[in-house]
């Protein structure tokens, strides 16, 4: 069997054994993840184990997306309706009250971390949602309003119109398929990210503003665009895969840095 073959019975299976993923789907969110965690302080860590315990951030990540089902009214908070050709993000028409689109999301859990009001269990949450929606803004998909953020492009995936269950659409090949055509493993992939946060100190860009992140997003969006009916082959992966990384490499290392600029200046007896 070629790698390819191999590469694509990869995608297929995955698809097969997990239901309807959203965002970057379960892979992505959990590797963004765990790229953050190597990116926090230690005290940081130690506020973040004051919240969920002993666990790792990668056990939270997709939490967001398996409540969307039972708090449906969180489903708009994943991306933001940003017009393609727009000149960016304009609260009023992107996002107006009652703000319920990730970028202001992240801001108010945001704000909800270091809220000594809150209670742990608020605070919990947020996290939860922060961990999943920084990840979520960085997928570029998320980012554009036309075809319901890529949903209602039809396309193929490397000559198939079948993404394991379903039939692949412009918006679901970038939360999954293009992550496991990689063929890699979760330690590999976050081996390559790291890689690449070295060689092109992408450390230096982890600041920035959910509005910000949002235009980055929308500008990746214009270059991956695609028409409807689409083949998207081998040519469309080599070509796109480097936004892959990026945009999950700096989902990872903002993360990171809005955690260590909240929960990293706070203490336990500011937990009540």
């Amino acid at each position: 069997m070629n790698s390819m073959w191999k590469r694509l019975l990869t995608i297929t299976v995955t698809f097969l054994l997990s239901s309807m993923c959203w965002g970057w789907g379960r892979e992505g969110h959990q590797i963004i993840a765990t790229v953050a965690e190597e990116h926090l302080n230690e005290t940081t860590k130690v506020m973040i184990q004051s919240l969920i315990g002993n666990n790792h951030l990668y056990s939270i990540a997709a939490w967001a997306d398996e409540i969307q089902r039972e708090r449906p009214e969180t489903g708009p908070w994943h991306y933001v309706n940003i017009p393609l050709h727009s000149p960016g993000y304009d609260a009023q028409r992107d996002c107006s009250p009652p703000r319920s689109c990730v970028v202001e999301k992240i801001r108010k859990f945001s704000r909800i971390l270091v809220d000594k009001s809150a209670s742990r269990e608020q605070r919990a949450e947020a996290l939860k949602f922060l961990v999943h929606f920084v990840a979520d803004i960085h997928q570029p998909l998320h980012a554009v309003k036309e075809a319901k953020g890529g949903n209602d492009l039809r396309v193929q995936f490397m000559d198939s119109n079948r993404c394991g269950r379903y039939s692949c659409n412009l918006h679901g090949v970038w939360d999954t398929s293009m992550i496991l055509y990689t063929g890699l493993k979760r330690a590999e992939y976050l081996e390559r990210l790291e890689s690449r946060i070295k060689a092109q100190n992408l450390a230096k860009l982890a600041g920035g503003t959910p509005e910000q992140w949002a235009n980055e997003s929308l500008q990746v969006a214009r270059k991956v665009w695609v028409q409807n009916g689409a083949n998207l082959d081998d040519t469309y992966f080599n070509d796109n895969s480097k936004h892959v990384d990026q945009q999950m490499a700096l989902a990872g290392l903002r993360l990171a840095a809005l955690l260590n600029s909240t929960l990293g200046k706070v203490t336990p007896a500011d937990f009540r």
